[in-house]
């Protein structure tokens, strides 16, 4: 039991996160950031990491925190146990995870006493839609009104003193500038030309030749237009493209194409394995996927489209995972390396603004990294990709206090 295809946060979904989008912008909190939390397959590693996400929410002066999961069954146990370690702690807390009727907790805690269930299969089964049962928006909305409440009565926010603090500094910000892209092709050079993207056809060729894991990789442009009815292998990911005109991840500005986002897709050859975690997702794209969600493409997307054929045996190893990923980035930092000279269309701010007399409010996102097919990588050198990132699992997983402008950033990218 692990993470399925309809509940997994994509890296799109982490560039979008809905919790980080509320909180970012709600007046009723000092929202203080991050703490992306690693699940690990041994327990010890377990009950380390929410103990040390406890002490981190305390030492952060958290008055209440939002616990979101895109897994169920023994992740639960890293549920329970970080909402447990913040209870000691008198940190109130509401939990969003994946229940329905397969999903319902294999472990609890007396602190366990608020779970958003984010299941939305009529069935109360997990499916293999890509995106059908995604953390939304309302979700989000939820959960963040309910700790409102639950932080308002606690003993130690109303015991708190506010006298003589100042609200309302900027501590940090983010730019997101976008270029709108209506139409996609291939051609002899990579190029933007007003709301025209052109990718060089020969580079996939080059970067296949120097990867033994992979086999072959074709990339297609499928436009809003066309019909989805046609076979897809299972998902790897959904991501956008976007690149740093200014400053590191979670700074300065970024810019990020619109209308288009990425698919990453594959199987092993030979045995005709596809990759996947508890359920493969392959099948036909316009029933395989929910678009419009926080994590997947908009459905007026333009979808471009990776397809892998993994060496056999690579389709089940965290570095024939990683190999595909890492490709699929080498060709978008071709694209990337345009994208600085095209035309912006609008763009939208995020300010990390101090309240502090407000109630200081964090998120624990607790990501995966059992290895194999379930991993996340953080910070790499582009938004939402995964060159210059590490990967959770080879550090034991430990919790990464990350800002709301890095999450929103692209700091979380998801290796499945």
């Amino acid at each position: 039991m692990g993470l399925g295809p309809s509940i997994k946060m994509t890296s799109l979904h982490h560039y979008n996160c809905p919790i980080t989008r509320r909180l970012i912008n709600d007046t009723d909190v000092d929202f203080v950031g991050i703490i992306e939390n690693g699940v690990s397959e041994n327990f010890d590693y377990k009950v380390a990491t929410a103990t040390a996400t406890g002490e981190m929410a305390e030492k952060l002066n958290l008055d209440g925190a939002i616990v979101a999961i895109d897994g169920w069954g023994n992740h639960h146990i890293d549920f329970v146990n970080v909402i447990e370690q913040l209870g000691l702690r008198d940190i109130p807390s509401v939990g969003l995870s994946y229940i329905g009727l397969q999903g319902r907790l294999v472990a609890t805690n007396p602190y366990v006493e608020t779970i958003i269930d984010f299941n939305k299969e009529s069935s109360g089964y997990e499916s293999c839609v890509v995106g059908q049962n995604n953390l939304s928006d309302i979700d989000a909305y939820k959960a963040i009104q309910i700790l409102k409440r639950k932080v308002s009565k606690s003993f130690s926010f109303r015991n708190r003193s506010f006298q003589n603090e100042y609200s309302g500094k900027i501590t940090n910000s983010l730019k997101r500038e976008y270029i709108t892209i209506s139409n996609a092709r291939f051609d002899m050079h990579t190029s933007i030309i007003g709301e025209e993207l052109s990718l060089n056809s020969d580079i996939i060729n080059t970067l296949v030749a120097l990867e033994p894991r992979i086999k072959e990789c074709t990339i297609r442009f499928i436009k809003p237009t066309e019909n989805k009815h046609f076979f897809v292998n299972s998902n790897l990911d959904f991501m956008p493209i976007a690149c740093k005109a200014e400053g590191t991840i979670g700074t300065g500005s970024t810019r990020q194409l619109e209308g288009i986002s990425v698919m990453l897709t594959g199987v092993e050859d030979g045995s005709g394995f596809q990759p996947a975690n508890i359920g493969s997702s392959e099948g036909m794209l316009d029933e395989q996927v929910c678009f419009d969600r926080a994590g997947t493409p908009k459905s007026t997307d333009i979808i471009m489209h990776f397809d892998f054929i993994f060496e056999e045996g690579e389709g089940r190893t965290a570095e024939g995972i990683y190999a595909a990923h890492a490709m699929a980035d080498n060709v978008l930092n071709e694209i990337r390396s345009v994208m600085n000279s095209a035309d912006i269309s609008h763009s939208e701010d995020f300010f990390m603004i101090e309240r502090a007399s407000k109630m200081r409010v964090g998120l624990v996102k607790i990501c995966s990294g059992l290895g194999n097919m379930y991993d996340t990588m953080v910070f790499p050198n582009q938004p939402a990709g995964v060159l210059g990132a590490y990967m959770t699992r080879d550090k034991d997983n430990p919790p990464i206090f990350m800002t709301p402008c890095e999450v929103l950033d692209g700091a979380i990218h998801s290796l499945l």
